[in-house]
């Protein structure tokens, strides 16, 4: 499958907060500005005012030149970074690196700008001149954790793969690129650096909280679960639900329910307990005992926000807007506020107000950048769910003339153009794959949507490959190598890579197509329950919808009853 969110993450960390974990700007004595560079900077501002973010990346660059202010160099790098301009913030880093000498701070953007133009080898290179410098492990702890947040932990792991170096083996770095392997999508790499980040001394239940994860998500149940049980018995304030954790990452969801109804009759853990089990109501779209799961969650300060939201959607799925609105309304300024106007934004668009949808979702005229491009992001997203992907592809013809050559727009773009014009898709992709190589997204979407199209399937299945050694347990590629099989005549040998990616991923495109090899190796009843299941996750996908509808006419996805069944409406 091709994964349609950000695939390389938008920056979320300013340079300038950077001190709190990579040591303060140098405050050494530098050159004031002056003359020329005050000009560029002021006419850099105006660009980004208006919205042109190459302009304010180049004039930040020029300012540079003729400045050795550090601070500047900060907000340079900041500018290049969020407007998606890496060979600017590349130029910019290298200066500020020839200023700053070892500070952690320029080093950090160097290779973030090498990273977001997928020069992996050019990204390890000059990380590893910076551990040269002897950095203490903290600094190169927290150097590693902004750098995966800002590129990505599959970029992240990419550059520190083939990296072996001394100032790498403290206990609290090697924890953190076990946390990094995981979140990548590597879970044997996990285990092995979690396993050196316990024996060089560091926290042993966060390394083996990893582990655990980790052994789960590769199907070892049984040290998955004695490494949970192990976690309970040992630290229960913070691991008290390592078991019906790692039943879940195991699949095993009737029994992580049953871990979850014992645990909460302990005071400590009944909140989270009763948050995870409404969500597994919710997920298998029972929605009456979501409902009322999530309504004794309203009392509850911790949980009031997300049971607000998933009532919102139940009575939204009911057809009730008027309360989904009102829910959604009250999540303004919590941690789902973006995700709660999305939905609001959708029924609008839903019930044809289309500028009224589109407008929820412009940002403010005084918006940072990422803030400006992710709304962009957002409404191209909007438009293609709401069956406009040719306004999506428009959407961002424009964005690009403010963030011109952001990789993510045009993965995006060429991801809604697949649904427009599939030879411009592809064409748009292979540019991509040939621009960056060494991007393994990329990669995948270019394989599946040729296996998508039985288009060049040996090719198709060389790129999906290249993608899963780099990402070896990334479910949209586990997904996309047993489509690309599929589509070769190779059903049986596909299946295990499809169940096992909706093992980690109940997505609903994953179970369309696991559910369309089970059918076509003639294993009906098993194929009905699997989109069964996979309506039930993911009931708002078209594909799975089309998928199980040509194969299954009867099957639907649940809906949520008009009422409760206390006879009450959903409490928002």
């Amino acid at each position: 499958m091709i994964v349609t969110a950000c695939h390389i993450p938008m920056p979320r960390t300013p340079l300038v907060l950077l001190s709190l974990l990579c040591g303060s700007l140098a405050a050494a004595a530098t050159a004031p500005r002056g003359g020329s560079a005050d000009a560029a900077v002021m006419a850099a501002e105006m660009a980004l005012q208006r919205g042109d973010c190459r302009s304010g990346s180049q004039d930040y660059a020029a300012a540079m030149r003729d400045s050795s202010d550090l601070q500047l160099a900060a907000r340079a790098a900041e500018v290049a970074l969020e407007c998606g301009q890496y060979a600017i913030g590349e130029q910019i880093g290298a200066r500020w690196r020839v200023l700053a000498g070892a500070d952690a701070q320029a080093a950090i953007a160097l290779v973030r700008a090498q990273l977001g133009q997928a020069h992996i080898a050019e990204a390890r290179r000059t990380f590893a001149d910076w551990l040269n410098q002897s950095p203490n492990d903290t600094a190169v702890a927290g150097a590693l954790q902004v750098i995966a947040a800002g590129a990505g932990n599959e970029a992240a792991l990419a550059m520190l793969r083939d990296l072996q170096h001394a100032r790498l083996s403290g206990g609290h770095v090697q924890l953190q690129l076990a946390q990094i392997a995981a979140d990548g999508w590597d879970f044997a790499q996990a285990i092995r650096y979690a396993a050196a980040a316990t024996k060089a001394g560091a926290d042993a239940t966060e390394a083996r909280a990893l582990t655990m994860r980790a052994r789960a998500g590769l199907g070892d149940a049984d040290a998955a679960l004695s490494d949970a049980r192990a976690l309970a018995s040992t630290a229960a304030e913070t691991q008290g639900l390592a078991v019906p954790e790692a039943l879940l990452w195991l699949g095993r969801d009737a029994e992580a329910e049953t871990e979850l109804l014992k645990l909460r009759e302990q005071p400590a853990l009944r909140p989270v307990a009763d948050r995870r089990l409404a969500l597994l109501a919710f997920a298998r779209s029972d929605y009456g005992t979501a409902e009322q799961r999530f309504s004794g969650l309203l009392r509850d300060r911790d949980s009031a926000a997300i049971a607000v939201y998933y009532l919102a959607i139940i009575a939204e799925r009911r057809g009730d807007s008027e309360s989904a609105l009102r829910g959604y309304e009250l999540l303004a300024n919590t941690a789902f506020d973006g995700a709660a106007r999305r939905r609001v934004a959708g029924i609008y668009l839903h019930d044809g107000e289309r500028a009224q949808a589109t407008s929820l979702l412009t940002p403010d005229d005084d918006a940072n950048i990422a803030a400006r491009l992710a709304a962009a992001l957002s409404v191209a997203d909007l438009l293609s769910s709401g069956g406009a992907p040719q306004d999506a592809v428009a959407q961002l013809d424009s964005a690009l003339q403010n963030y011109p050559g952001h990789p993510e727009i045009n993965y995006q773009r060429a991801v809604y153009l697949e649904r427009v014009d599939a030879d411009a898709a592809i064409k748009a992709l292979d540019t991509l794959a040939h621009q960056r190589p060494a991007d393994m997204n990329v990669a995948n979407a270019l394989g599946f949507t040729l296996a998508d199209h039985n288009r060049e399937l040996p090719r198709a299945e060389q790129l999906v490959r290249s993608a899963l050694r780099a990402q070896p347990d990334n479910p949209a590629i586990l997904d996309s190598l047993g489509w690309v099989l599929f589509r070769r005549g190779q059903a049986q040998v596909a299946l295990p890579y499809l169940q096992r990616a909706f093992r980690l991923y109940h997505d609903g495109d994953i179970g369309a197509h696991c559910g369309e090899v089970l059918w076509k190796l003639g294993r009906q009843k098993e194929a009905r329950a699997m989109w069964q299941l996979a309506l039930a996750a993911d009931p708002e996908s078209t594909t799975l919808a089309a998928t199980a509808h040509r194969y299954a006419p009867d099957l639907a996805a649940p809906k949520p009853p008009a009422v409760r069944a206390d006879g009450q409406g959903t409490a928002i």
